[in-house]
């Protein structure tokens, strides 16, 4: 009997002991947690990389703006060489009335690091820029 009264009083002291209770809410929201960090990951990825890809859009645009990219095509081909980190990048340049015009489109997948963006992975991110001719 004596066991029992000692098992009884041991039972009753862990079930008012709460020094638990919080791992059980912290193990409950991390998930939360990892999930926003991950969000905020993919989000700044994909800004550092738009501001990328404006960054070599004006680099080209400048280039054909005073002549030092000869043609089209060869503005074409520096986007995308300075982008072939980036997965389906179509870009389109055109010259009117001594404006440039420069179209580029890159996937979100291929900027998007741990994929938690999932609403924005079908979408692209789209730069357009236009320049003055100055030669």
């Amino acid at each position: 009997m004596k066991k029992f009264r000692a098992l009884k009083f041991f039972v009753r002291r862990k079930a008012r002991d709460e020094s638990g209770a919080a791992t059980v809410e912290a193990i409950l929201w991390l998930p939360m947690f990892l999930y926003i960090l991950a969000l905020s990951v993919d989000v700044t990825m994909v800004f550092h990389s738009y501001s990328r890809i404006i960054r070599v859009v004006e680099d080209v645009n400048r280039g054909l703006s005073v002549g030092r990219i000869k043609t089209i095509d060869e503005g074409k081909a520096r986007i995308t060489a300075d982008l072939s980190n980036y997965s389906g990048v179509k870009s389109d340049i055109k010259i009117i009335d001594n404006v440039i015009l420069t179209n580029v489109s890159v996937p979100v997948t291929s900027l998007a690091f741990l994929g938690a963006v999932r609403p924005m992975m079908d979408k692209n991110v789209m730069v357009k820029t236009q320049q003055y001719v100055e030669y």
